[in-house]
């Protein structure tokens, strides 16, 4: 228990190279510290954007046919921010997640909200800067954090997940707003995008 402590950890796979492609979402609520349940869905990835390529996966395994059927992110945008309430946005390279929701918000027609991100990685250079290097999987190992399934969506959410309370653990710092450092503002939107 570490009071304080909330947030929700996120983290995406793509049918292709484009941040506008996510296919899969990984979600995982924490609260004073405490992980709730991993959610794992497919997402279909807005029209123009559905293409699989080999690279991706060889990675992460799914194919457009694993995908048939799934909601879109139409569908799934809503329901994040409905899951996140108010509270922050925590990824591993969290950079990598927000170009996500924005490019493939942008390619689905919608304005993405205005979410607070944190990164699990930029913390750990932060915070453990001799147990670099600060990929997630090995930071996983060398602290000892559960067994990670690399490049599912919420296996790797819950390890972001399992690595910012370690930090917190580490650091005493229990304000979700204190353990993690500033990040630069999102790059400016070019085009005014339809409201879900």
């Amino acid at each position: 228990m570490i009071p304080g402590l909330d947030f929700v950890a996120i983290d995406f796979e793509l049918a292709n190279p484009k941040h506008s492609s996510i296919c899969q979402i990984g979600l995982v609520k924490v609260r004073d510290g405490q992980l709730g349940k991993t959610h794992t869905h497919y997402v279909m990835p807005p029209p123009g954007h559905q293409h699989f390529g080999d690279r991706q996966i060889a990675v992460h395994g799914i194919t457009r046919r694993m995908i048939d059927g799934a909601d879109g992110w139409d569908l799934m945008l809503p329901r994040l921010a409905a899951f996140a309430g108010d509270l922050p946005l925590v990824a591993h390279n969290v950079t990598a997640e927000r170009s996500m929701i924005r490019q493939t918000s942008e390619a689905a027609g919608l304005v993405p909200p205005d979410f607070t991100y944190y990164c699990t990685q930029r913390a750990a250079q932060l915070h453990i800067p001799e147990q670099g290097p600060f990929r997630l999987n090995v930071l996983v190992e060398k602290l000892g954090l559960p067994p990670l399934q690399h490049h599912d969506a919420g296996e790797d959410a819950a390890a972001a997940a399992h690595l910012a309370v370690k930090l917190s653990e580490i650091t005493g710092i229990s304000d979700v707003h204190e353990l993690f450092p500033m990040m630069k503002p999102s790059p400016a939107t070019k085009k005014a995008w339809k409201k879900f």
